[in-house]
């Protein structure tokens, strides 16, 4: 056999002898389409592959930051009847002041866990107020609300939970003013049938009666007068800011702000960039800008219906409500005028005594209201078969409108007998600013709430005694 004479991995070899010796080129194959099946499939397996890998990471994250215990600040959804609430069933971690980290209970109360029906042999105690009462900046077995309870129990020589006789319960909510205290005893906390109903009072309560058009607030309800005096709750004004993109991304993300500790940790350092860095929001503006319409459309196409059939429940509150006013006195309960303290030359001329004098007319309106809130709670409170206090809460010592709201709230609680625990007389006296151990910044310690609780036990014993 003649051996290869050429080796050319381009020639076909004609073996020698055959008469032909040459080159002949190879076939190629054929060009593969762009989009032939071939690619089509290694493009899916490739985008497959980077889901799989994305949703890995994001699966780990998730459980990192649960491991860690970050992501857990969101604690507020949207609420048809008091404007917001608590999310039940929520772990919430709160580091802004203080530190806490907690469980809302499933009623959506920053508690422990309550039996609607009360057991037999207890006498319940139901406290509402805002944040200092909600209590987020210490753990709930320190707030001033956890403390009372025990204490009473200790003093009643019944230690042990399955025989104590008091019982307290934490309705307590950031933002709330004296209309959602008394909305709020109204819907969710008579159901719960307390022996005391205890209202935790605080400086500006009684200024958020009515709406404040052009200021930027948490929705709430308000309180309306018509032209014959009868008052009535008002959802007016709250339902504007429901129908807003703002109340319809709380509805659309609730599932998300409740599950997701990454969704969470993104939103919590979403917020802090938005309020601390221009360049922050700047970017943010011109990366969604194009975006903006298709989130406009997204939310308003998000429906209120998710709240559920609010609309009832809502009538009968302000039908009662009207029901109630009709009952009570309207006689003013600020019956006094209050002077400008003078601290230097350039505070005692016209516009500043004008100024003033605005002032004080506003605060003794407001505080008038307030009185009619009062009383229209205590008669609820009465025919409910509770006890109402009133436990005005301490404030600074240049709050001069403050200490005549709380000589006019005095004066209705002998006029109505209600009892008034007058917790800013037996705390320490601080000025503006002044640090203290019984407060982190603007909330109490759990000193203060030590000390708030020592106050509280000592009025409410008196009542409990009968």
């Amino acid at each position: 056999m003649s051996p290869l004479t050429i080796y050319d991995p381009e020639t076909i070899m004609i073996p020698a002898g055959s008469g032909t010796v040459g080159r002949a080129p190879l076939s190629r194959p054929p060009k593969e389409p762009f989009f032939s099946s071939g690619r089509l499939v290694s493009a899916l397996l490739v985008g497959a592959s980077l889901l799989a890998i994305s949703c890995a990471m994001l699966l780990l994250a998730e459980i990192a930051l649960g491991l860690v215990g970050l992501g857990d600040d969101e604690y507020i959804k949207v609420d048809p009847i008091l404007g917001i609430t608590h999310l039940e069933n929520k772990w919430v971690d709160f580091r802004h002041e203080g530190f806490s980290r907690a469980k809302i209970s499933s009623a959506g109360l920053r508690d422990v866990e309550h039996q609607l029906a009360k057991p037999a042999g207890v006498k319940r105690i139901a406290f509402i107020g805002d944040s200092k009462t909600q209590a987020l900046q210490v753990n709930i077995e320190d707030t001033f609300v956890r403390l009372v309870e025990d204490s009473l129990n200790a003093q009643a020589g019944t230690t042990e939970p399955e025989r104590k006789k008091f019982e307290t319960i934490n309705f307590g909510m950031s933002s709330y003013g004296l209309v959602q205290y008394f909305v709020n005893f109204l819907a969710r906390v008579r159901p719960y049938s307390p022996d005391v109903t205890v209202v935790v009072y605080h400086i500006f309560d009684s200024t958020e009666n009515l709406p404040k058009f052009g200021t930027v607030t948490l929705p709430a309800p308000t309180l309306s007068l018509n032209n014959k005096d009868e008052l009535t709750v008002d959802y007016s004004f709250m339902d504007g800011w429901l129908y807003s993109d703002g109340a319809k991304y709380m509805i659309a993300s609730e599932w998300l702000r409740r599950n997701s500790h990454l969704f969470q940790a993104l939103s919590a350092d979403d917020f802090m960039l938005r309020t601390t860095s221009k360049w922050y929001m700047t970017i943010f503006t011109k990366f969604f800008s194009p975006f903006s319409g298709s989130f406009a459309d997204a939310m308003a196409n998000v429906p209120l219906s998710r709240l559920g059939d609010y609309e009832p429940k809502r009538k009968a509150i302000c039908d009662e409500t009207r029901a109630l006013d009709k009952l009570v006195s309207h006689d003013n309960i600020w019956t006094w005028s209050v002077k400008p303290r003078p601290q230097n030359s350039s505070n005692t001329g016209t516009d500043a005594k004008d100024d003033f004098r605005l002032l004080h007319n506003a605060a003794s309106a407001d505080v008038n209201l307030a009185g009619r809130v009062f009383r229209m709670l205590n008669l609820a409170c009465r025919n409910a078969g509770s006890k109402l206090v009133i436990v005005t809460l301490p404030a600074p010592d240049n709050m001069v409108f403050y200490f005549k709201e709380i000589k006019a709230l005095k004066k209705l609680a002998e006029q109505e007998g209600i009892t008034l625990i007058d917790a800013n007389a037996q705390f320490p006296s601080l000025a503006p600013m002044e640090p203290s151990p019984l407060y982190y910044r603007s909330h109490f310690s759990v000193a203060g709430h030590r000390k708030m609780a020592s106050i509280i036990t000592a009025g409410l014993k008196p009542i409990l005694s009968q």
